[in-house]
């Protein structure tokens, strides 16, 4: 596991995988990886945002979601998704997440995603700009996005 690659991403979160996420195949199910995108996003923008602690605040749509499958899940394995947004725009932005897997011989990648989110007022039932305090903190967080 390429520890440098991981270094870029300013958010962790470990994710128990259940029996009922296993499939016919014995891996866990490739829906299942949607469910550990949406912990991840939710845990940063907590954990690093201060923003969604509430079902009120919850004013993002997700517009598209692309999962890259590299290797499957074990039952037996622990699953660790790292996230960073990579893209900031006037109404969306882009989370880019890596999830891994642990067992004896080490972390592996299992799934690289790309995630983008769009700002939404639903008094308006439209797209709206992205909040200018949250927008700050996500450069503060992502200084790259500065530009």
């Amino acid at each position: 596991m390429n520890e440098i690659q991981l270094k870029n991403y300013r958010h962790s979160v470990e994710i128990p995988v259940r029996f009922m996420d296993i499939d016919a195949l014995q891996h866990v199910n490739n829906a299942r990886y949607l469910n550990f995108l949406e912990e991840s996003r939710i845990a940063y923008s907590q954990d690093l945002l201060n923003t969604y602690n509430s079902i009120q605040e919850l004013n993002v749509l997700v517009a598209r979601v692309e999962i890259d499958f590299m290797r499957p899940i074990l039952f037996e394995e622990k699953v660790k998704v790292y996230t960073r947004i990579a893209k900031l725009g006037n109404k969306s932005f882009t989370f880019e997440s890596i999830i891994t897997t642990t067992n004896k011989k080490g972390e592996f990648p299992s799934a690289k995603a790309v995630q983008t989110l769009v700002a939404f007022d639903p008094k308006t039932n439209q797209t709206a700009p992205i909040d200018d305090k949250l927008r700050e903190r996500i450069i503060e967080l992502e200084p790259d996005l500065a530009n």
